[in-house]
This record gives C-alpha cells, sequence and structure tokens, in this order.
C-alpha cells in the first residue's frame, strides 16, 4: 500500500493498491461515529450492517489527484453485479456536498436486494430515495440513489442499472426537463401532479399511485418526439405552412419537408432547426381587444421555466429585438438568418385557440395580484398575464417553508425594531392600492458596518433570494423608472444611496415616490403612455439625502424629505442596529445568523401574504383600512407634512400585523406596532412635530444668508452715515440699518436670495412668524429712506431677530435614537406625544 507526504496530509492511498481493498480496510463506522447527522443515521438502519465506514486517511484518484476524506463517513457503492465501483464521503453535519470517488461514472447507493427480477426506482436525490424506501419496503423493489448532482452522472446511472432491469423514475408533470434528459432511455417515467415522497406521506400505496387517474407511465425509450402528457395536447400539434410543416421535438422546434413518395412521412428531405423547444400557450389581448400578443414558454439549459406575453408588434419591427429578450432568457436560437425568420412565422400563425387577457401593469388587477409569471387569486374563469415588450427575469423566488423562516428566522427578531420595520415595509406595498395612498420612501441612516444593509436585505427575504432582490441606487434614472414599474404595488429595498449620481437622486427620488415615470414620444410623434406605479422602497446609507445632493451643490427642500422619511439605524441600544442579541452572543455573531438563515429561506413569505390578501380583497381592505385609523389615533397632533409621512408608518404597521395575523411572521399581535411606532418617533424626533418642516427650512435659509453675507453683501443704512461716501459693496444684496437692526433686501434680488424656495411662499413664513416688517400688506414690503436715494424705496424688510431665531423641533419622546414603547395590542397602545404650539406662533420658532 503506497503513501504519499505532504504539507497537510501525512497520509494518501492510490487507486493502484485496489480500491476495494483500500475501501475494505477501513473499520465499520459506530452510531456515534455518525455525530447524529439526519441523513447518515438513516442511512445506518436502512442498510446491511457494516456498510458505513469510517475513513481515517486521505485518498487519491487514479489521476493521483489528493482527495482529503479523512474524517469523513464512506458508503460503498455498488455496481449490479455487486462489485465495489467508487464510495461516497460524508462529513457528519456539514452542509457541505458529499464527496465522490466513482470512476465508473454509473455507481448508485442501493438499497435493497441485487435481484434483477426487482423494479428499480431511481432517485436523484438521497433524502428522497431514503424517504420512498422506508415508505414503501417493498421485497420487489430496489431503490437506486445518483450520488453525484450532475444530470449528466443521474442519466449514465439510470442507463447502466436500466440494461436488465425495469426501472421507473418517479417525476412531477412539471419537471419536462427530466423527461428531454431521459429521452430514449430503456426505462420509464412515472409521471404524477405531486411529487411521489409527498404521497407516499399520505399514505398512498405505491400501487394506488401507479393506477390513479392523474398518473401516467411514459415510456421513455418512445420519447423522440416532445411528449404529449399535458393536459392541452393540441399544443404539440405540427402546423402546417408553404411546402412543409412545424414539428416540435424533445431537442427543438424544427422547419421540416418529407419525401413525397414516403406515405408515411418518416425520410425527411429538408429539416432545418429553428429553435429550443419553445410552446405558443395562449393569444393575448387586452380588454379593449387591443395590444393582441402571444402567451410564450420556455425552458433554458438549466430547465428553468421561462414565460413571456410578447406583443405581436414587435415581430412586425426589427425581429431582432424580440429575439434579443428570448435568446437573453435562455432560448437557443439559430444563427442561420432565413432559418430564424421560421420563429416569426411560427408565432404569429400558430393555431391556439386558448385567450388569456393581459395587462401592462403588476400589482393588482381588479380581485387578482399579477406577477410576471403569473396571477395569485384568480378564480379560474380567465387566464390573466403581464405584457411587455421585454421579457422579465423575475427575482420573485422562493427556497425553504414559510414554517423555516417563520421560526428560525423572522419571529426570533420580534423585539428588533428595526428590523421588524423593514420586515413589515417588505409586505406593506400591497396595501397602498387598497388604502388609494400613493406610498414613499424611508432611508435607514447610519455609519459604515452598522446593520442597514443586513435589514435591507433581510427584508427582500421575503420575496427572493436577498442578494438578488435587493437593488442598487447605482443606476440612471431611467433604468430607476423601469425598476420601479416592476415592483408595482409592492416593495423596493435599494441599497447605499451614495452610489446613486448627486445629480440625478433628487429627481430619482421625486420619481419613485410620485409614482410616475417620464414622458415620451413615439416616432410618429404620438405620446406614450408613461410608466406609473405604487411602491414602498427602503433605503440605506451613510449621508442623509441633504448632505449628499449639497455635495452635487443641490439643496432639498421638504418635498423630498416628507417622500423619504430619515430613521436612525442606530437602534440606540448599545449594539448598533440590534435591540437585543437573541441569535448569538455578539452583534457580529447575531448580524451572520440572520445572513445565513435569510439567505437559507426566502421568498415563501412573500407568496404567503399574496395568497392571503387576495383570498378577499374586501375584507383585505376593511382591516388595513381599520389598523391605520387605530394607529393615527396615536398621533392626531401633527402638522400636515408630518402626519402625511405618518400615515405611511402607519401603512406599514398595518401590513405587519396583518401579516401577523395571516400566520406569516411569528410575531405576536402589537409587536409590529410598537416597532413602527419607535421608528416614527424616531423620524419626529429628527423632524419635528410642532409645525410645517418647510417653515423651518426656509427661516433657517435666510437666516444663514445673511449670517454668511452680512458685512459683505449689505450697505450700512443708518441716520450717522456719511451722504457724500458710499462705501464699496460687491454684488449687494441690500442694506442693513444700524438703528433697527432690520435687513432690507432688494425686491430685485430676493429671487436670488429665497432659492431653492418661492419667493412668495418664503415672504409668507417670515410674515406668519412675525420676522417681516410690513407697511404695504398687500405686496409684504415696506418703504424705507435709503442713502443717495431720494425718494422712499420699496424693500423687504427682515427683522434682525430672525439672527437670534431658534427653529425648535419636537422634544417628543426622550432620546433620539433609544425611543422606546411597552409592547402592547393595537386597541390599548397610548399616544405620548407632547402636543406643542403651530409655527405661526413665535414661541414655537424664536
Amino acid at each position: 500500500m503506497t503513501t504519499t507526504q505532504t504539507a497537510t496530509h501525512e497520509k494518501a492511498r492510490a487507486f493502484s493498491t485496489g480500491f476495494t481493498v483500500v475501501i475494505n480496510s477501513f473499520d465499520a463506522a459506530t452510531r456515534q461515529g455518525l455525530a447524529d447527522d439526519p441523513t447518515l443515521i438513516k442511512l445506518y438502519e436502512l442498510l446491511p450492517p457494516n456498510s458505513l465506514l469510517s475513513i481515517t486517511d486521505d485518498l487519491t484518484t487514479n489521476d493521483a489527484s489528493l482527495v482529503p476524506t479523512a474524517g469523513t463517513i464512506a458508503l460503498r457503492l455498488h455496481d449490479k453485479q455487486g462489485d465495489i465501483v467508487g464510495a461516497v464521503f460524508y462529513t457528519p453535519n456539514s452542509k457541505a456536498k458529499p464527496i465522490v470517488i466513482d470512476p465508473t461514472g454509473y455507481g448508485a447507493i442501493v438499497i435493497g436486494d441485487l435481484n434483477k427480477a426487482n423494479e428499480i426506482i431511481a432517485f436523484d436525490e438521497p433524502e428522497h430515495g431514503i424517504d420512498a424506501y422506508q415508505c414503501m419496503a417493498a421485497d420487489d423493489i430496489n431503490f437506486i440513489i445518483s450520488p453525484q448532482k450532475t444530470k449528466q452522472c443521474f442519466k449514465k446511472m439510470v442507463q447502466h442499472w436500466s440494461s436488465g432491469s425495469l426501472l421507473t423514475i418517479p417525476m412531477t408533470i412539471d419537471n419536462k426537463g427530466m423527461i428531454n434528459l431521459l429521452a430514449g432511455v430503456n426505462a420509464r417515467a412515472l409521471v404524477t401532479v405531486a411529487d411521489i415522497v409527498t404521497m407516499l406521506h399520505a399514505n398512498h400505496s405505491y400501487e394506488a399511485i401507479l393506477a390513479a387517474d392523474d398518473s401516467q407511465i411514459i415510456n421513455l425509450k418512445d420519447t423522440a418526439y416532445y411528449p404529449e402528457w399535458r393536459d392541452d395536447p393540441q399544443l404539440n400539434d405540427p402546423m402546417i405552412y408553404s411546402d412543409g410543416r412545424f414539428e416540435l421535438y424533445h431537442d427543438g422546434l424544427f422547419f421540416v419537408k418529407y419525401n413525397d413518395d414516403d406515405p408515411a412521412n418518416i425520410t425527411f428531405k429538408f429539416k432545418a432547426f429553428v429553435c429550443s423547444p419553445i410552446e405558443v400557450i395562449a393569444k393575448t389581448r387586452d380588454t379593449s381587444s387591443g395590444t393582441w400578443g402571444r402567451l410564450l414558454q420556455w425552458r433554458d439549459d438549466d430547465s428553468v421555466l421561462h414565460t413571456w406575453s410578447m406583443p405581436l408588434s414587435l415581430l412586425q419591427g426589427d425581429a431582432r429585438e424580440y429575439r434579443k429578450e428570448l435568446a437573453g432568457q435562455g432560448l437557443n436560437i439559430t444563427t442561420n438568418p432565413k432559418q430564424r425568420s421560421y420563429l416569426d412565422t411560427y408565432i404569429q400563425n400558430y393555431p391556439i385557440h386558448k385567450r388569456a387577457l393581459c395587462v401592462d401593469r403588476l400589482g393588482w388587477h381588479e380581485a387578482q395580484y399579477i406577477l410576471p409569471d403569473g396571477a395569485i387569486g384568480s378564480d379560474g374563469k380567465q387566464l390573466i398575464v403581464y405584457q411587455s415588450a421585454h421579457a422579465i427575469n423575475s427575482t420573485i423566488a422562493q427556497q425553504g417553508t414559510l414554517e423555516q423562516w417563520r421560526d428560525e428566522l423572522c419571529k426570533k427578531l420580534a423585539d428588533q425594531s428595526r428590523f421588524v420595520f423593514s420586515i413589515a415595509c417588505a409586505f406593506a406595498g400591497q396595501l397602498l392600492a387598497l388604502l388609494d395612498d400613493d406610498g414613499g420612501g424611508f432611508h435607514l441612516l447610519g455609519s459604515s458596518s452598522m446593520g442597514k444593509s443586513l435589514s435591507l436585505k433581510l427584508a427582500a427575504s421575503v420575496w427572493g433570494k436577498p442578494d438578488s432582490y435587493t437593488k442598487t441606487w447605482r443606476s440612471t434614472d431611467n433604468a430607476l423608472e423601469g425598476t420601479a414599474s416592476e415592483h408595482n404595488d409592492s416593495f423596493l429595498p435599494l441599497d447605499e444611496i451614495s452610489e446613486c449620481d448627486t445629480k440625478i437622486v433628487g429627481k430619482a427620488v421625486y420619481m419613485l415616490a410620485n409614482g410616475q415615470g417620464k414622458g415620451r414620444s413615439t416616432t410618429t410623434g404620438h405620446n406614450r403612455t408613461a410608466k406609473t406605479w405604487r411602491i414602498i422602497f427602503l433605503s440605506n446609507g451613510e449621508e442623509s439625502l441633504q448632505n449628499f445632493m449639497a455635495q452635487a451643490g443641490q439643496k432639498t427642500n421638504a418635498g423630498i424629505e416628507v417622500r423619504v422619511a430619515h430613521i436612525d439605524a442606530d437602534a440606540g441600544k448599545g449594539l448598533k442596529t440590534f435591540d437585543s442579541l437573541v441569535l448569538a452572543d455578539t452583534g457580529a455573531g447575531q448580524a451572520d445568523q440572520i445572513k445565513e438563515l435569510s439567505q437559507a429561506y426566502y421568498g415563501v413569505a412573500g407568496i404567503a401574504w399574496l395568497e392571503h390578501i387576495t383570498n378577499n380583497k374586501a375584507a383585505t381592505t376593511a382591516t388595513a383600512k381599520q389598523l391605520v385609523n387605530d394607529f393615527m389615533s396615536n398621533y392626531s397632533d401633527l402638522a400636515p407634512q408630518a402626519h402625511r409621512v405618518a400615515k405611511r408608518f402607519a401603512i406599514v404597521a398595518a401590513a405587519g400585523e396583518m401579516a401577523t395575523q395571516a400566520g406569516i411572521t411569528g410575531w405576536q399581535a402589537g409587536q409590529a406596532t410598537t416597532a413602527v411606532m419607535t421608528c416614527l418617533d424616531n423620524w419626529l424626533d429628527n423632524y419635528g412635530r410642532d409645525g410645517e418642516h418647510e417653515q423651518r427650512q426656509i427661516i433657517e435659509h435666510i437666516k444663514a444668508f445673511i449670517e454668511q453675507h452680512g458685512s459683505s453683501r449689505f450697505q450700512p443704512c443708518h441716520i450717522h452715515t456719511y451722504q457724500d461716501f458710499e462705501p464699496k459693496i460687491t454684488n449687494r444684496a441690500g442694506y442693513h440699518n444700524y438703528d433697527t437692526g432690520e435687513y432690507y433686501f432688494s425686491t430685485s434680488t430676493f429671487d436670488e436670495v429665497c432659492s431653492p424656495f418661492n419667493k412668495s411662499k418664503v415672504l409668507q413664513v417670515l410674515d406668519e412668524a412675525g420676522l417681516l416688517n410690513v407697511t404695504e400688506s398687500d405686496r409684504k414690503t415696506c418703504r424705507v429712506a435709503l442713502p443717495f436715494k431720494k425718494n422712499r424705496t420699496r424693500v423687504y424688510a427682515i427683522k434682525n431677530e430672525i439672527l437670534s431665531c431658534e427653529t425648535t423641533k419636537s422634544t417628543g419622546t426622550a432620546g433620539t435614537t433609544g425611543t422606546t414603547h411597552k409592547q402592547q395590542g393595537l386597541d390599548t397602545v397610548p399616544s405620548i406625544k407632547t402636543p406643542l404650539g403651530q409655527l405661526g406662533q413665535n414661541s414655537s420658532i424664536c
């Protein structure tokens, strides 16, 4: 027996010594050595004694590659003659894929006696094969499981084991890719509606499954043509065209011509490949019987299903554009120019009789909720699909179960205010249309490594894989427009605002919150219909919008700050974004745990939410309205702008409570409301609840101008001014009366001073605050005597008190980031806010 010395491995065994001898030289694994690994324990109980071995050495393959197998549990692989052909090496309780040494390429995990008379059932997943064996435990059936994770290895295994026995491969009706993979193999497919393991667990016997009306046995050897085992076999009928016809095979769409002297239509004289298999499912049109299209369906090389409702108008222009969309989504199209044109003919003329209603917006359509690849809440009377000039690669995806996402992740974060708020945001977009609200955004603000992105990605796990569903600010406003329209009536997470171009961020925020894209014209000069949407978007960044826009010399106004409410990411408990540690002993450990769990379970909560709210749209609307009203009753003292933002928070709270009532979050009643109120109070502490924020901004703006330019742009104006000497003032903005302290602004230059605010609004605010000396009330002006002026001059006279004015914000609850609420139900949450004076009262300003 040879050994190989390396820096990291003391010993390795080579294939040259004889693999069977090497494997059999190891001791049988004990139950304790399996470390309670679920898969290994099941194999240990099912297989003959001493089937599992405890491997103490590393091995080398026959190509001299060193394989780190020490410390693993090995399962021998046998061929149908019983000879050992390889082994699978499992590391107990590891998420790493098993190591497979299989030089023959067709080894299989065998459960049952190797008897040629037995039927063989093949599985490509160990867990499914083990579960099926435990449910059936039949003496006349063997089970084989592919140790490899590739489709070709599974096919090789099936080909080898089917040569002398009846072999069956269970699959579901939507697993057409498996049929294509195994076409021509001497085996049979058992096609069922539900997964066979699920049916066995539901106490259906194997014999009953075989005999069921909705189960079908397909001889894979005869599936040279595209299998006709769907409910509508007409989809696979040939289409006559010119002197040939289109035929759909398992390996593609072809245009074929047959020899005229062959009445059986078997011998081709011409066969042109058009594209990989594609189906025309239905003809589509809108409610006005316009915008006709075709609903297409195909699978890419990974067997991922794609669906696109394609407008027929794309066939009348540059056909390259629609082919680019299909190719981009995995359809293989011929590069032959003439044969490419066959695809145009096939899509437009295929004789499909099924009809579907197309809509041009995702989200709510009457009582149904439209997704890129289907609709939820359908009554089955009419197929409704989303039709667009571009195929959408939807990022809505599912992994794991709702119970896993809820119990292992969401439920445990019930007391984390920022994370509960973020998750509730993910459910809120669907309520906007029901409540006739325009939506808007929230911005988590904090330093680097605070946990802002983690909050976004946790919220994104409601709908899909966090890294894929979370979008970035790093795009043009046109690209953001398309992204927003694809998230209509839903939730859009936007990571790291610092990646956005400072020149467009203000316009982008307005566009996202206002829910309407740019107006555009067609090539004929007519106006195209602008894209519209309603969304809740959640952003984050190390800087506020004000600071970020200031870098480009832009100023924010109250409109932007109302549309995007800033929330401190720091929960104020000394743990950054966390309020407490519940998943780990440190904040970093807890963040890693949340990231790992959200990458393992995602997308299931969003689908469950849609199924819940579409079950009874009227009841959903009534519940949402009541919850919003209950929430707002605790904030009755807010000024109009603050009230508008608070209502957006209320919708988020209502969504969180409704998702909790539906059994989706695992939280207690009132926990979502408590978290949202904590975040709202944080915003109010920073923004103020006692008046219009824009009014405070205006006063601060004028005050800053005077403080910055007091001696350089204001000419002295008082009784002791020398009439024969006028001091030189560059770019004069006005005069400063040293006797009264007033600042006189020229009516011709005041527009520049007010920018970006409207001059009329500025004068109104200053007048209401008692900071404007007015003798001409209709003009908000005052006539005064100025040096070297014969007549009294009309000016805007601002009182000196503006320099000592403090534009106070509400003190609200104690603290800025540490605001807390006692958890309680919706009916008993008290108002803890301090009513303050309105902005028009001087005491609340100066």
